[in-house]
C-alpha cells in the first residue's frame, strides 16, 4: 500500500464534534490485537507483516479507529470515505466485510468491529501499547526538563485514543493546577 490508498478525513467529513476533532485531523497510528494500523504510512500490519487492504476498506478502518468505542453512523462513514457521491449502504457493508476478513473478525463475536444494528459500527479493538514512534516522542518530552509537563507526555501516549487522551489531558491539567495532597499518597487510601 502507498499513500495514495488513504483518503484523509477532515473533522467535518468524519462527523466528529468536540475534542475528538483533533484526532480526525492527525493521521492515526494504533496497535490492537496482533495488528498495527498506521494511516500516515498507509499500512496495516499483522505481527509485523504487511496486510493488503484496498483503499476504501482501509479508509473505513481508519475512520472507525479514530473514535474507538464510539458509534460511527453509516451516514458519517459514507460521507467520510465516499464523499458526497451517491452510494448505497451496500458499498459500506462490502468494505466492512473486507476489513473483517483481513482482521479475522467474526461479526457474531467481534473483537475489532461491532455492528450497531441499523445505525452504524463501532471500533472495539483494544489498543495494546504505544507505538515505538510515540515512545520516542515521550522520551524526547520527558528528557526536555521541567518545561515539559506530565500532560504533554500523556497526550503523546494516548494520541491513538482521542477519548482517553482527552480524559487524561483534563485530569493532568487539573493535577497541575492543584496537586494531590500527601494524604492521598498514603497507604490508608489503597486498601
Amino acid at each position: 500500500m502507498n499513500a495514495a490508498n488513504v483518503i484523509p478525513l477532515s473533522a467535518s467529513h468524519a462527523g466528529l464534534h468536540g475534542p475528538a476533532n483533533l484526532a480526525a485531523v492527525t493521521p492515526i497510528r494504533v496497535r490492537f490485537d496482533r495488528f498495527e494500523l498506521d494511516e500516515a504510512d498507509a499500512m496495516l500490519t499483522c505481527a509485523g507483516e504487511p496486510v493488503a487492504l484496498a483503499p476504501k476498506p482501509f479508509a473505513v478502518l481508519c475512520a472507525l479507529a479514530r473514535t474507538p468505542h464510539r458509534l460511527v453512523t453509516k451516514s458519517a462513514l459514507l460521507d467520510a470515505v465516499w464523499g458526497h457521491r451517491f452510494v448505497t449502504d451496500s458499498v459500506l457493508k462490502s468494505a466492512i466485510s473486507d476489513v473483517r476478513a483481513v482482521l479475522q473478525d467474526d461479526p457474531k463475536q467481534p473483537r475489532c468491529i461491532e455492528t450497531v444494528s441499523r445505525r452504524g459500527y463501532r471500533f472495539i479493538g483494544a489498543a495494546v501499547s504505544a507505538p515505538l514512534r510515540e515512545a520516542a516522542a515521550v522520551d524526547a518530552i520527558a528528557g526536555g526538563g521541567p518545561g515539559h509537563s506530565v500532560q504533554a507526555v500523556l497526550t503523546v501516549l494516548c494520541r491513538s485514543d482521542a477519548a482517553l487522551a482527552h480524559l487524561i489531558h483534563t485530569v493532568a491539567a487539573a493535577l497541575e493546577r492543584e496537586p494531590l495532597s500527601s494524604k492521598f499518597a498514603g497507604a490508608e487510601y489503597l486498601s
